[in-house]
């Protein structure tokens, strides 16, 4: 989460006699408070508070946090950090509400073996941990909160150099797969069990992700820092924060960021993609990038970006604008900008944000949507947001750590808002389907998830296919097109002819989400290459461009010529952040291969793509 390379810190000195001291009294600046000191003690806007929905001694380094299909939070307790080691005692618990009061009353220890653990995520009959070197899958077909048996390796080669940089922030995407964050100072190859070397993915400063059914591997883009946040919005566009480096990202499938340090898997990229942010907050350590997409709190917040500042002890919001083939990252509406050289002002830490905390302690290190609408987050929670710059006391010898819950309008909506008992992996697949249109993404992306187990698990979707279908049809917004869609595709609703006549669909969203799931596994058919010749000439949006030239990369080098010659004609792409680069990209390895028929791409492309030109012309002569 943080660099060994930060040294900026909010120092905070304590004494174990000042610990000792009784706390039923108002803590002083730097103390230890508890955690409903904390949550009474934090600010946020008119109509918003925090409680505490677990905190020590009930959980302990509450790390990494998932939202099942019941609605119950889990947490891995990371006991181990900052100190990897080949065996240990990390835990996975699960935390539930019984009572809908808003605060968890029961708590049940699934695993405890578990050595650095850092991602989580839960589906497909278990657990999903990240355990360095390990990617591991614990199963519980029966769905009885206790391992069938012993943790399946599914993938090993993870690094853990920089121990703030392991695999971390387990997402599950609207395509399907198992997405994730890895830093920039580990170094990984990846693989399944036994992959000889050269056959492995090379994972520093990454987004990555792994599909759960056909087991395949993949370095989703590349670059960043130690990011510890990756999130998607109403569009399936995703969104990364970082740290030390400016801290917003709009990711796309491969593409390639700027990095705190170190080289490009590829040495021939020669430009990366920069930040979208427009300004800058306060310290340079982020984690736990989250979309809002519940309905809950008012409308603006909707696709926004909420993340935490861990120096700073503050959650902020950064609006996310659409312009071109991507997105500019602005201020949001409770935060002031930063000014001057980087140097840290005492005044600076007392500075604006969604959440502010008068305790300098709290260290939020994730966010989760929640079936009601509003948001967990969990609270690493010590005296100093670097471990590694002395000896590793878990806060002065107490095991610490809390989950909040923020939620909006309490008063008009109740203290206690009672919340029927619920079980997603249960309801009929009919009863799935309605929730895809559901206001809060917690229920339609849990919908899916549901609906694309009982495929892998060998149901007969043919019925729920066609209702699908018919949902696409008479969908009448994006989101909820998109929704059904990604349900088609994880249910394998989408056959090729269907995909290629959606590249022809009113909806540029459409158009782009054909063209990336017919490539997801590397091909595409004839109908399908005709047709991506003919969007890279004439289709009108940029956001469809900025898809083929994702999807070009995963092509094979001949099938990508027509398409190429037709997206470097579009000059006006030179004004655009991510299509000039990332058309580079597509295009490199054909000018590895074919430096002659590269050169005669060269004089193919508009005279407003300078730098593209620049680089065939680069290419070819390293040939």
């Amino acid at each position: 989460m943080l660099s060994r390379t930060l040294v900026v810190l909010l120092v905070c000195s304590i004494s174990a006699a000042a610990l000792a001291q009784p706390l039923n009294r108002t803590p002083a600046p730097g103390e230890y408070q508890t955690p409903q000191q904390t949550a009474a003690n934090m600010t946020l806007p008119e109509g918003f508070k925090a409680h505490v929905f677990a905190g020590e001694p009930e959980i302990a380094q509450p790390i990494a946090m998932s939202v099942d299909e019941r609605g119950r939070v889990w947490i891995i307790e990371n006991y181990s950090y900052p100190n990897w080691k080949a065996t240990g005692n990390d835990k996975v618990v699960i935390l539930e509400d019984t009572d809908g009061d808003g605060v968890h009353d029961k708590r049940t220890v699934f695993w405890d073996k578990g050595n650095f653990a850092t991602g989580l995520a839960v589906g497909y009959g278990g657990v999903w941990v990240g355990s360095p070197p390990n990617l591991l899958f614990i199963p519980d077909k029966n769905r009885d909160d206790k391992p069938d048996g012993e943790p399946i390796v599914l993938l090993d080669g993870w690094g853990h150099h920089d121990t703030h940089e392991t695999l971390n922030t387990f997402t599950w995407g609207p395509d399907g797969w198992l997405y994730g964050c890895q830093g920039v100072f580990t170094h990984s190859k990846v693989g399944k069990p036994g992959t000889p070397n050269d056959k492995r993915v090379v994972i520093n400063a990454a987004i990555w992700r792994y599909h759960p059914t056909k087991h395949v591997f993949e370095r989703f883009a590349e670059g960043g820092s130690n990011q510890w946040g990756v999130d998607f919005n109403d569009h399936g566009h995703a969104f990364m924060t970082a740290c030390v480096i400016p801290h917003l990202f709009h990711i796309v499938q491969g593409g390639r960021y700027h990095r705190q340090g170190g080289q490009h898997v590829n040495p021939h990229t020669y430009a990366d993609l920069k930040t979208i942010r427009t300004h800058s907050h306060f310290a340079a350590a982020f984690a736990g990038a989250t979309i809002y997409l519940g309905d809950q709190f008012p409308q603006r917040y909707r696709n926004q970006l909420f993340f935490n500042n861990i120096h700073a002890s503050k959650v902020h919001v950064d609006l996310l604008e659409a312009k071109g083939s991507g997105y500019v990252g602005k201020l949001g509406p409770h935060d002031k900008a930063l000014t001057g050289a980087r140097k840290i002002a005492p005044h600076e830490a007392r500075g604006t944000g969604f959440v502010n905390n008068a305790d300098k302690w709290v260290r939020g290190l994730s966010l989760r949507l929640a079936p009601d609408g509003g948001l967990y987050l969990n609270d690493w929670y010590d005296q100093l947001p670097c471990h590694q710059l002395r000896p590793h006391d878990q806060t002065i010898g107490r095991k610490t750590g809390r989950v909040y819950k923020i939620t909006y309008d309490d008063q008009k909506r109740g203290a206690k808002r009672q919340v029927d008992r619920f079980d997603l992996g249960t309801v009929p697949d009919a009863d799935l389907i309605r929730l895809l249109s559901h206001a809060n993404a917690y229920w339609s992306r849990t919908a899916r998830r549901m609906l694309a187990e009982r495929t892998a698990n060998g149901k007969d979707m043919t019925a729920t296919i066609a209702d699908l279908r018919g949902l696409f049809a008479k969908a009448d917004t994006t989101p909820l097109r998109l929704n059904a869609l990604w349900a088609l595709h994880v249910t394998n609703g989408l056959d090729e002819a269907t995909r290629t006549r959606l590249l022809g669909h009113d909806d540029e969203h459409v158009r782009c989400w054909a063209i990336q799931l017919e490539c997801e596994d590397r091909k595409a058919p004839e109908a399908a290459l005709t047709k991506y010749a003919e969007l890279a000439k004439n289709d009108p949006s940029p956001v469809v461009r900025l898809f083929l030239a994702s999807a070009l990369q995963r092509l094979p080098i001949e099938q990508r010529w027509p398409i190429a010659e037709a997206l470097v004609a579009h000059g006006d792409d030179a004004k655009d952040h991510n299509l000039e680069i990332m058309y580079w990209y597509a295009i490199e390895p054909m000018v590895g291969a074919d430096r002659a028929r590269g050169l005669k791409l060269a004089t193919k492309v508009a005279p407003e793509l300078k730098r593209l030109r620049q680089f065939i012309a680069r290419r070819a002569a390293s040939n």
